[in-house]
């Protein structure tokens, strides 16, 4: 018995996803804890995400992480902005979150690659080398090359947005010590060009050393 084209057709598209398997997903949130404390973080990278979770769009290159920073014995948390870092595995970019008013505020910060920086002077000098850029958190060797930094400056003739100020000051993590647990937005700057699987959070702060490892 021949078989109608169309439904053949149906058939052949109705497999497909099976033939193809299972689509691996990268989760935006990623937790770690130790004795002293839990910590659970959620990135949002796009311009929606992160114009939907402030309530306005901040413009571009903007990522939010929200923290929330769970203590687990009696003993109070410091827990502040900086704790927080960034880390892009592609290129061993680490960002520490910027202030509001780096943000929005009178002045501005305009943020840059260092690596990018370097790239351009070494065309122009007829140099070359590997990445550059400020070290942290140890040397470099083969397959492990230089940490890169952003750079800032201040942009004088920025005007200052009130209204987006208003916005990240009143949801942005606060620094204080707490026994209780503590939720909040960190923002950084990454010039749109990590994706979440290139991304972990690191904390450095006084409750020890944790990674969060964004995963399938």
């Amino acid at each position: 018995m021949r078989v109608p084209i169309s439904l053949a057709v149906i058939f052949i598209l109705a497999c497909l996803p099976a033939l193809g398997g299972k689509k691996k997903v990268i989760s935006p949130e990623t937790s770690a804890g130790n004795e002293e404390v839990d910590l659970v973080a959620t990135i949002f990278l796009t311009t929606e995400e992160v114009t939907q979770k402030l309530g306005m769009n901040p413009g571009p290159d903007l990522a939010i992480l929200q923290v929330r920073v769970i203590p687990k014995t009696d003993k109070p948390v410091q827990v502040a902005a900086d704790d927080f870092i960034l880390l892009a595995h592609n290129d061993g970019e680490r960002t520490k979150p910027l202030t509001p008013s780096e943000i929005a505020g009178n002045g501005a910060l305009i943020v840059s690659n260092s690596a990018d920086q370097k790239t351009k002077k070494d065309k122009k000098t007829g140099t070359s080398g590997g990445f550059g850029g400020i070290m942290m958190g140890g040397g470099a060797s083969p397959g492990n090359p230089q940490v890169v930094t952003l750079s800032t400056k201040m942009d004088e003739k920025k005007q200052g947005d009130p209204k987006l100020l208003e916005a990240l000051k009143e949801k942005q993590l606060p620094d204080k010590e707490t026994s209780e647990p503590l939720e909040g937005l960190l923002y950084y700057r990454l010039n749109g060009k990590h994706k979440l699987k290139d991304m972990s959070v690191l904390y450095r702060g006084p409750a020890g050393k944790l990674d969060l490892e964004f995963e399938h």
